[in-house]
């Protein structure tokens, strides 16, 4: 039982670890293709730029959630 434990632990940090190195990257290909075409002079990102974006809007829309714990 144990062993199952560890594996479902593991199993999850690894989706987890995944997820918030492909969000970000999404995210840099998506501003690097669509950027220029709206903005002539937008910036091109990095992984790591992007990475922080993403973090931004997090944060930023954690504060626009509806907290209605009833």
């Amino acid at each position: 039982m144990k062993n199952n434990d560890t594996t479902n632990c593991i199993t999850a940090l690894v989706i987890v670890i995944l997820c918030m190195a492909f969000t970000p990257y999404v995210f840099m290909l998506l501003w690097n293709w669509l950027a220029p075409i709206f903005w002539s002079g937008a910036p091109i990102l990095t992984f790591w730029q992007s990475f922080g974006i993403v973090i931004l809007l997090g944060i930023i829309g954690s504060f626009f959630r509806n907290n209605n714990n009833n």
